[in-house]
């Protein structure tokens, strides 16, 4: 059975209006993730800052286990958290307040305390570790 020559150009038209309505979904959903986050900034700095929670979190839990204290030492200069051989790099174009931190973490939690501030463009974010208990709490 053959088809006309009419027939093949509107399905050919068809499928590109599919293409196009698929292209422009797609658009949609990245925009609406982009806003989501409050652009990429503050998505970066949030995924930062969560990260780094999360490690002084790691990093306490060993203490706990090991039964002994562990070294934390925040270097801005080389972009990096240390802490018991473990090592966080800290992702580029974000600013980070200290400088330079060293401090003992205890089995038991307690240590000197940390801040550190991030920051990118006209964004925030913080990272607290208590100095009495040792909890890590992302802002």
């Amino acid at each position: 059975m053959r088809i006309s020559p009419a027939r093949r150009r509107n399905a050919r038209g068809l499928a590109t209006v599919e293409v196009l309505v698929a292209v422009a979904i797609v658009l949609m959903v990245g925009a609406i993730g982009i806003v989501s986050f409050g652009g990429t900034a503050r998505g970066e700095l949030r995924t930062e800052a969560a990260d780094m929670g999360l490690f002084l979190q790691q990093t306490r839990l060993r203490a706990l286990e090991l039964g002994r204290p562990v070294e934390v030492i925040l270097s801005a200069s080389d972009r990096t958290l240390l802490a018991g051989g473990a090592t966080h790099v800290i992702a580029q174009g974000i600013t980070i307040e200290p400088d330079e931190a060293r401090l003992i973490l205890e089995p038991s939690g307690g240590s000197e305390g940390l801040i550190v501030t991030l920051s990118k463009d006209d964004h925030s974010a913080t990272v607290t570790l208590d100095w009495l208990t040792g909890r890590v709490e992302v802002q």
